[in-house]
């Protein structure tokens, strides 16, 4: 019989990833834009999110992408990181408003997260230390519509992402550079085409 007196078991203390990420989310909250979205913003909805944590919870595409987007971390094979709570590595996929999957999006612990098309590596948008790089003005009308996917409810999506778009400033600074040369996209293009060289395992 239990005894009544007893007090409940309590919950267990949150982990320092889940402490920081919950700090940093609401850091990116409160820097959420006073400007109304660009009209020409697609509109986008975060749908299928999973946290994969072994190679078999990945669907074909998801499997060379995180392959890519994680190669050379730590010098561990991409099963070893998905089975290490300490990562958190979540997928989902990005729709448009007829549903047609338009994106892939990925976060690990501690402000990882990248942007790929629906196959293949060809990079679309990369983020270290929780904000989205600005590679190219073209850019801004995604980042614009992800910003308004990623402050959406319900979509289990939980690494904090800021696609800034409504900084002029970090717009003027990437305007007329030459494609696929600026911040760390020529080389996240450079380890993409090493990992496409090597098997997952």
């Amino acid at each position: 019989m239990t005894d009544p007196t007893a007090s409940a078991p309590e919950d267990p203390p949150p982990s320092p990833a889940d402490v920081y990420r919950s700090l940093v989310a609401e850091i990116i909250d409160a820097r959420a834009s006073a400007k109304p979205y660009p009209p020409d913003a697609p509109r986008l909805t975060i749908v299928r999110h999973h946290r994969p944590r072994s190679l078999d919870d990945l669907a074909p595409d998801e499997l060379v992408q995180l392959h890519a987007a994680l190669f050379e971390q730590e010098g561990r094979p991409l099963s070893a990181l998905l089975a290490d709570e300490e990562n958190n590595v979540e997928a989902a996929e990005v729709v448009d408003e007829a549903g047609v999957l338009r994106y892939r999006l990925y976060g690990w612990n501690y402000g990882g997260g990248i942007l790929f098309p629906p196959s293949g590596v060809d990079v679309v948008a990369f983020a270290a230390q929780h904000d989205m790089e600005h590679w190219s003005v073209d850019q801004r009308d995604l980042f614009a519509g992800m910003d308004r996917a990623l402050r959406a409810v319900d979509h289990g999506f939980t690494q904090p992402l800021h696609f800034c778009w409504d900084d002029d400033s970090c717009w003027a600074e990437v305007a007329g550079a030459a494609p696929h040369s600026v911040g760390s996209e020529p080389y996240l293009r450079e380890i993409f085409a090493r990992a496409a060289t090597v098997q997952p395992r």
